[in-house]
C-alpha cells in the first residue's frame, strides 16, 4: 500500500473544496495559481467547470497524461487508491475517485485527508 503524507496545498490554508487544483499542483508539480488558472482558462474556452472531470482530463491530457479506465480485480471488487501501486509502477499518478482527486507522487499520496480507502474511478500516468 502507497504511503499518505497530509499537505494542503491552499496557499491560504484553507480546506474547501479544492482537490482538483491541489492534485493537479502536485502532479504538474506546478503552483496552486497557476494550476488554477489553467483550469479557468480552459474553461471559459470549453463552457466545463474548472472542477468538471472533462476540463481535468483535457488538461491531463495537454501535459502528457494517459487516462485509465476503472481497474477491477479478478474477483470483481474494486482497487483502492492506497492499491494504485499494484496498479502502475509510474513516479506520478491522479487518481479520480467519488467526489474527489488526488495524487500520488513517488509512492506516497499527498492530499489534506487520507482517502487510500476510497475506490479508485480511473487513473491517470504521466506518458
Amino acid at each position: 500500500m502507497v504511503a499518505f503524507t497530509q499537505k494542503n496545498l491552499n496557499p491560504l490554508g484553507k480546506k474547501t473544496g479544492d482537490c482538483v487544483i491541489r492534485a493537479l499542483s502536485v502532479a504538474l508539480n506546478e503552483d496552486y495559481y497557476k494550476v488554477y488558472d489553467e483550469l479557468y482558462r480552459l474553461s471559459v474556452k470549453s463552457g466545463y467547470m474548472v472542477n468538471d472531470k472533462r476540463a481535468i482530463e483535457k488538461l491531463l491530457l495537454s501535459y502528457g497524461f494517459i487516462k485509465h479506465k476503472q481497474p477491477i480485480k479478478k474477483t470483481g471488487r474494486k482497487y483502492l487508491v492506497g492499491e494504485i501501486d499494484s496498479l502502475t509502477k509510474e513516479n506520478v499518478v491522479v487518481i479520480s475517485c467519488a467526489h474527489h482527486l488526488t495524487a500520488c507522487v513517488g509512492g506516497s499520496i499527498y492530499d489534506t485527508w487520507d482517502c487510500r480507502g476510497k475506490c479508485i474511478s480511473n487513473f491517470y500516468t504521466l506518458n
